[in-house]
């Protein structure tokens, strides 16, 4: 950032739009051409008012856009989800300050898995279960702007799962110019980072231009936990004649090794405190509150009884002939084994083309490839390889093959008396392509018709093969083995031991329309569309599922009549290929705006959204709770926004109001069953009703100040308890109750200052109590957190172009939880992830 053009610029920086309309983010390239063309005008009308970042687009929908003004202020290196916080109706919240061990988002109160979040027009949200991986992110420094829709899609949004709404996140496009930045991190936890990118500026006359930037991130926050992370970006822009035809091509490549941390139940918490909250006698009435004091905070943390183990190493590197080897029975969770490596990259296409004065092409597209796996570990019985030590668990059925010895000696020995613990990964491999094509047609100055396909692939698998560990208690693999590799685990027919052994195709076609204008007079812009999602999954499972286990299974050597002929196997459901399973939804959405004055207009818009089941829920699984269905179906919403927006040169408010219903809401939990037990499976709570306010102030008093506040309230209803789907009987009394981990309040504001020399930031934000659980007898007490950034320009040293930057998370030192896991009571669990504590990190930014 340069601070003399933040000087010169003022209030008005946001006026880039006026020569680069891609930053007024939306989704496609077909999106943003509409959105440029029938919206630009008032949208940058707004947008010239606020100098904060975070900006209101007078759109028929409520949306909020974050842009660089604000993105260069945040955190070096964490999530690019993290600048959302400050936007009403959004909580995400990070599980350590820098970012590398990810984080959860909701906005009104839907989680991230029926949130769409795009990466220049391509879906990021993992195929089977629509996932986000918050830790995964392009670097901020390359993000020009982020947009919210809350509670709507644009018409030609690919995904199959956004009941909740959208984030869409768009990368810079290469300068004119050459240049040249580096910027260097440090903090607490030993966290250095350093990232650097080339701008080649034009390199010919057609004005071809393209960057490239690398960046490198390590830390250990904790004794037990690491981060590593490294990613690799470029993009080439090619822009077509004079006007605004294009063609872009970027590639993206990241790779991230940690080692997590432990998180605490609730009653793990009330036990290693003393008790001192109620728990046992916590109702829906009375529900308790788990607040700590700092003092509360700094034992559990300073004793450590959550964190990983140090390893998992052997007692003796070589196990004694005839005794029973158990040295790794304590090793759940060791940081070397409670690991989440990822690799993974896209390639992204696109470009714009004006067929003649009213005609416009576009076309979007790319390649993503996912290598992921959520760690962990077992210990397996020598005298029965295919079987675990402890208690009932997918492992413990039965030999590999009939006629064969029952054992193997796992760690060769020479016997078969002992316990080994073996690293058992939880891999998923995913490569998807898609494809998005446009069509607009410009009927007048204020009126368009546009078309819209969209095609997209995933071959997704899922396996969970068992791989050795070093006797330093590292695995041999951060990922899964083949039965060729020297690491490889195997049962006593030869095979691989392996808890999973899925191939899923998920296939989405997608026809949109959509009609933007001004059909009475220029005062009245209304948009209608429809969107037509045909959604297709293929699976094929090659494992054997155990009944009332939820999706656990069972992978053998056996033949189907071995297994059938087995007392222990009985019931499990046999492995099957060429499953389908086929959705189909028509999603209408009207908006307009009444622009009433120069200064004041009037938005409303409704929008109908779906989220298919996920490849678990409905795939692999088939175990749903529901009270009307034996299966999923898709869940299905309206969302309804009505509001007021007022403008001038100086002040940029919003208030509105918002209802959203929500029909069969599936959530996966574990649950009790009738007679004693529980099982782990999903299931419908059938409708959730939610509605709110937001409220967002923007005032600009003088060129150097700017101050920003805003304000949600949301209240959500469960409609129905969750009941057998058999007997009727109820299970989880949520009838009445509020969504977990979704605060009733949030509120925050930030002030900044501008000076030639100095920007200086000041934010906070309150969130209010957090539901633990789904009968509502838990709370996670509420927390406010301050934090503060600084930049100091160094143009009085020779550097006009390099800044040192300050930034302090959690200023006073506030203890709190982030992440929450809910149950159906206390009683049966409930997890919280604690907050980061105070974190300064110091960066210099350097640029020619």
């Amino acid at each position: 950032m340069n601070l003399h053009i933040i000087r010169a610029a003022g209030a008005g920086g946001a006026c880039l739009l006026l020569v680069a309309p891609h930053v007024v983010l939306a989704q496609t390239a077909g999106t943003i051409a509409a959105e440029d063309k029938a919206d630009n005008e008032v949208i940058v009308t707004a947008a010239k008012q606020n100098s904060t970042g975070i900006e209101i687009p007078n759109a028929p929908k409520a949306r909020a856009v974050v842009t660089r003004d604000y993105i260069e202020h945040t955190v070096p290196g964490q999530s690019i989800f993290n600048a959302i916080n400050m936007v009403p109706g959004v909580n995400y919240v990070a599980s350590d300050p820098y970012g590398g061990n990810g984080g959860t988002i909701r906005i009104r109160g839907f989680d991230q898995s029926r949130i769409a979040f795009t990466f220049d027009g391509l879906p990021l949200n993992d195929a089977g279960n629509y996932a986000i991986y918050s830790s995964q992110q392009i670097d901020p420094e390359l993000v020009e702007s982020v947009n919210v829709s809350f509670g709507s899609t644009d018409v030609d949004t690919p995904t199959a799962s956004a009941s909740g709404g959208t984030v869409n996140y768009r990368t810079i496009m290469p300068t004119e110019r050459p240049s040249a930045t580096t910027v260097y991190s440090h903090g607490r936890g030993n966290m250095n980072r350093i990232f650097g990118m080339i701008n080649t500026g034009d390199l010919n006359d057609s004005g071809t231009r393209a960057w490239v930037s690398a960046s490198n991130q390590r830390y250990a926050l904790f004794p037990y936990s690491f981060a590593r992370k490294s990613q690799y970006n470029a993009r080439v822009y090619q822009p077509l004649g004079a006007g605004k035809d294009f063609i872009s091509l970027a590639g993206f490549f990241y790779q991230h090794r940690n080692g997590g941390y432990g998180n605490p139940s609730v009653a793990q918490i009330n036990q290693a405190l003393g008790s001192p909250f109620p728990v046992a006698s916590a109702t829906t009435g009375n529900p308790v509150r788990i607040d700590l004091t700092q003092q509360q905070y700094d034992r559990i943390l300073k004793a450590g009884a959550f964190l990983n183990s140090p390893n998992c190493a052997l007692a003796s590197a070589t196990p004694g002939a005839g005794t029973v080897q158990d040295d790794r029975t304590l090793c759940t969770n060791a940081r070397t084994i409670n690991i989440n490596p990822v690799d993974t990259g896209n390639l992204r296409f696109n470009s714009l083309f004006t067929l003649n004065d009213r005609l416009t092409f576009t076309i979007d597209g790319g390649y993503s490839y996912t290598l992921a796996n959520g760690g962990g570990s077992t210990v397996f019985a020598e005298s029965d390889a295919n079987a675990s030590k402890s208690g009932v668990s997918r492992n413990q059925y039965g030999r590999v093959g009939a006629g064969q010895a029952s054992g193997r000696d796992l760690n060769g020995d020479g016997d078969l008396l002992d316990y080994v613990r073996v690293f058992y990964p939880s891999n998923t491999q995913t490569h998807r392509l898609i494809g998005i094509a446009g069509l607009r047609y410009d009927i007048d100055a204020g009126n368009l018709v546009r078309l819209t396909y969209t095609w997209d692939r995933a071959r997704t698998r899922q396996t969970g093969e068992a791989g050795y560990l070093n006797p330093d208690g590292r695995p041999k693999s951060y990922f899964g083995i083949s039965s060729d590799s020297d690491s490889a685990v195997l049962d006593a027919a030869g095979g691989v031991l392996n808890k999973r052994n899925r191939l899923t195709y998920s296939i989405l076609h997608q026809l949109s329309g959509e009609y933007r204008g001004r059909p009475i007079d220029d005062s009245l812009s209304l948009t209608v569309g429809l969107r037509a999602a045909f959604y297709r999954r293929n699976m094929s499972n090659a494992c054997y599922t155990i009944p009332n286990s939820g999706s656990e299974a069972y992978c053998t050597g056996q033949t189907a009549r071995q297994v059938a002929a087995d007392s222990r196997t009985a019931g499990f459901g046999p492995p099957y290929s060429g499953r389908i399973r086929e959705y189909r939804a028509f999603l209408p959405n009207v908006g307009l705006v009444w622009q009433m004055d120069p200064a004041a207009s009037l938005y409303a818009s409704w929008n109908r959204g779906f989220s298919a089941p996920t490849t678990d829920i409905y795939s692999y699984d088939d175990k749903v709770i529901s009270l009307k269905d034996k299966e999923a179906v898709p869940e299905r919403t309206d969302a309804f926004d009505l509001g007021l927006r007022y403008t001038t040169g100086i002040v940029q408010a919003q208030l509105g109001g918002w209802f959203i219903r929500y029909d069969n809401r599936i959530v996966t939990t574990t649950a009790p069953l009738e007679g004693g037990g529980t099982i782990s499976a999903s299931r419908n709570v059938g409708r959730v009703e939610s509605k709110g306010v937001d409220a967002t102030l923007s005032v600009n008093p003088t060129p150097w100040l700017s101050l920003y506040g805003f304000g949600s309230y949301l209240k959500s209803t469960v409609k129905e308890n969750i009941r057998n789907g058999a007997t009727g009987a109820i299970l989880i009394a949520t009838e009445g109750k509020q969504l977990v981990d979704t605060p009733n309040w949030q509120y925050g504001t930030r002030a900044q200052i501008t000076l030639p020399s100095l920007v200086l930031g000041i934010s906070a934000k309150h969130v209010g109590d957090r539901f633990i659980t789904d009968e509502n007898d838990a709370i996670s007490a509420g927390y406010t957190l301050v934090d503060l950034d600084a930049q100091i320009g160094l143009a009085a040293v020779g550097l006009p172009k390099t800044y040192f930057q300050l930034n302090v998370t959690n200023l006073f030192d506030r203890p709190y939880y982030s992440n929450v896991w809910s149950a159906p009571r206390v009683g049966n669990g409930g997890w919280l992830n604690f907050g980061n504590g105070r974190t300064v990190i110091g960066s210099v930014h350097f640029e020619f």
